[in-house]
């Protein structure tokens, strides 16, 4: 229930204020407890009780959005948990053999499927013209991260930079390219520089939407960009967005979602190992009558 309550606040804050790292650690402890719950805990009335009052105390933190909304991301959540729940436990069930991360695989998707779902439900009437998703401060965390990737490629350009900077770097790396511009005088080179600098910075502002003085981040720039394109987009189309909308960032959640199954796996196996180790969790064999069908 602690973990869920860290799951759900964490949740509200990432979109309001996209405060992505938080809601990606919180998830990890709420799969590695109930991963557990799964198949040490026999009874399915039990569990189901539990994932009822983790959904509960999810929807607790929006109570504030329209019901609907609530049904639908709760309704949602429950069902994909109870759904891995259901097949983790025959697995549990029909296995000849004890194997952890086997028996808890169907949980860990079907669970984080259900995580997203419920998260982009909610996300839907909390959409403003100033909010896609995740904050630009968020945003630009994402940025600046793959703005170093691309600069592995493009060490002369920094991208994470003003657009006034990142003109320079364009103008110094297109003319550091020529041949010709290399052999000319140190005051020739500058008052080329000086003369083509201006014609690249203006055709810059052009691509990046124009009526921009030159001192805004490329990130914030981009988000703009991002932003006003989607709102427009949904204007245009309603409904028809929104439901594409939310076929893209699930497809990219889930993409984003199996690193997270991945690694929560991992850290319940080796929590697993360790408490059998220890023989708090011990594996026994039994003796099962089962029936089989014969000629008479």
């Amino acid at each position: 229930m602690l973990s869920a309550i860290w799951v759900g606040y964490a949740c509200g804050d990432f979109l309001q204020n996209g405060a992505v790292l938080n809601f990606a650690i919180s998830v990890f402890p709420f799969l590695i407890l109930n991963s557990f719950e799964t198949i040490l805990i026999k009874s399915l009335g039990r569990r189901f009780l539990v994932i009822a009052a983790e959904t509960v105390i999810f929807l607790l933190f929006f109570y504030r959005d329209p019901q609907i909304y609530l049904f639908a991301a709760g309704g949602a959540f429950l069902a994909f948990s109870l759904w891995g729940e259901i097949m983790s436990r025959s697995l549990v069930s029909t296995s000849l053999e004890v194997n952890f991360l086997k028996f808890t695989a169907p949980f860990f998707k079907k669970t984080i499927t259900g995580l997203i779902l419920f998260t982009i439900i909610i996300f839907v009437p909390n959409w403003n013209k100033n909010n896609v998703f995740i904050s630009p401060a968020a945003f630009g965390g994402v940025f600046v991260w793959s703005s170093g990737i691309a600069q592995n490629f493009y060490p002369e350009l920094n991208f994470n930079s003003t657009v006034n900077d990142l003109a320079r770097n364009i103008t110094s790396y297109q003319l550091s390219s020529s041949a010709y511009y290399k052999t000319l005088p140190g005051a020739v080179q500058k008052s080329v520089f000086d003369q083509t600098l201006p014609q690249i910075s203006d055709r810059l502002k052009q691509v990046l939407g124009g009526n921009l003085s030159g001192d805004e981040k490329i990130s914030d720039v981009l988000y703009k960009i991002i932003l006003n394109s989607l709102n427009s987009w949904r204007a245009d189309y309603g409904a028809w967005f929104i439901f594409a909308w939310i076929a893209v960032v699930f497809l990219a959640s889930r993409t984003i979602g199996a690193f997270v199954w991945w690694l929560s796996a991992l850290i319940s196996w080796l929590i697993y190992q360790f408490l059998v180790a220890l023989n708090f969790v011990a594996i026994r064999g039994e003796t099962v009558t089962k029936e089989a069908l014969a000629f008479p």
